[in-house]
């Protein structure tokens, strides 16, 4: 068996120092999952020396709701994963497995493999930059035409030209050069950026 990892078949890693792993749980539940271990560590505060944080990433994003006002609001960056930084033994595997709404460890085959290294810091520090970008200001600055840069997402750094705009849903389409050919593709109002 590979070192650092975890046999979800029953065979455990003798691994002994906290490292991130993703849980995948069902999505709509991440905040339930954490919930369920946080009240597991309030009752059994021996798993603290075990599971030292759950994290869920989130970023803030501008909607803009049916009467055109803009609201703030914190948004999964991904949906259906939440991260956990544990010792991952015997004990932590059977309690995360049993725990309501979680699918599985993530990892290879049936191996759980820890997260590299400095990964989870360097995701904070990027919500912590995109938190601290100017927010959007609102629709009535864009207008079909109107040539915007996308700044996150799959097609982030591309340059397009808005073709529609759904104020209601705080989304855009953007016209696009894709392969040399023009695609339309529909996305986030937070997620584009205005070019001068």
């Amino acid at each position: 068996m590979k070192k650092d990892t975890f046999d979800v078949q029953g065979l455990y890693s003798q691994n002994v120092i906290p490292m991130w792993y993703i849980i995948q749980v069902y999505v709509g539940f991440e905040d339930a999952v954490r919930k369920n271990f946080d009240l597991k560590l309030q009752n059994v505060p021996e798993l603290k020396e075990k599971i030292k944080e759950i994290f869920i990433p989130t970023k803030k994003v501008i909607k803009i709701n049916k009467k055109g006002e803009k609201i703030e609001k914190q948004v999964k960056i991904y949906p259906g994963y939440i991260y956990i930084n544990c010792t991952l033994d015997k004990e932590i595997g059977y309690i995360v497995q049993n725990t309501p709404y979680v699918s599985k460890i993530a990892g290879t085959g049936d191996y759980a493999v820890p997260l590299e290294d400095g990964y989870i810091e360097k995701l904070k520090i990027k919500l912590l930059q995109d938190d601290e970008l100017p927010t959007q200001t609102d629709f009535a600055d864009y207008r079909i035409g109107t040539e915007v840069l996308i700044i996150d997402g799959p097609f982030k750094d591309m340059k397009g030209k808005i073709c529609g705009l759904d104020a209601v849903n705080s989304r855009v389409s953007v016209l696009l050069t894709i392969f040399e050919r023009e695609s339309t593709v529909e996305i986030d109002f937070s997620e584009i950026k205005k070019i001068n």
